[in-house]
C-alpha cells in the first residue's frame, strides 16, 4: 500500500470495531469514536451467515468467535397461532462446512473488539459524534 490514510469511525459497536480491524490491518491509522464511557455490547444473540463469517476470519475474529459460538445448520421458525412458517434456513446436512454460526453478541463485541485493538486501531471512549462537516467528524462537546 502507498497511501496511509487517517481514518475516524463513529460508533464502537460490532460495526465499527470491524471496520476499525479491517482498515486497521491495511495499515491505515484508525480511530473509532464512542459516545459511551466504555465499549460495550448492546442487544442479544444473532446468527453469522456464512459471509460474515468470512468477514470475521480476515479481520483475525474469526477465530475466536468460532470458539465462543455455536454451528447450525438448519433454522425453522413457526408463527405462534397459526403454526404458519416465517422462517426456513438450511445450509446442509450436519457437519457441513456450510453453517450458520449463533452467537451471543457480548462473544462477538469481545472478538472484533481485540481484533481492532490487535490491529492498531485506537478507542477513543466518552466522545458523541453528532454530525459530519467537510470530511471531519463534530462532537456534541464541539
Amino acid at each position: 500500500m502507498t497511501d496511509t490514510l487517517d481514518i475516524s469511525i463513529a460508533g464502537a459497536g460490532i460495526g465499527g470495531l470491524t471496520a476499525a480491524a479491517a482498515l486497521a490491518g491495511q495499515g491505515h491509522r484508525v480511530q473509532v469514536f464512542d459516545r459511551f464511557a466504555r465499549p460495550a455490547p448492546v442487544g442479544s444473540g444473532l446468527v453469522i451467515q456464512p459471509v460474515g463469517q468470512a468477514v470475521l476470519q480476515a479481520v483475525g475474529a474469526g477465530n475466536e468467535a468460532l470458539a465462543r459460538g455455536a454451528r447450525i445448520w438448519r433454522m425453522h421458525g413457526i408463527e405462534a397461532g397459526n403454526g404458519r412458517t416465517v422462517l426456513k434456513v438450511d445450509y446442509g446436512p450436519p457437519g457441513a462446512d456450510r453453517f450458520g454460526l449463533a452467537i451471543q453478541r457480548p462473544a462477538l463485541f469481545d472478538a472484533v473488539h481485540r481484533a481492532a485493538l490487535s490491529a492498531g486501531a485506537k478507542l477513543i471512549s466518552g466522545r458523541e459524534v453528532v454530525a459530519r462537516r467537510g470530511g471531519r467528524l463534530v462532537f456534541a462537546t464541539g
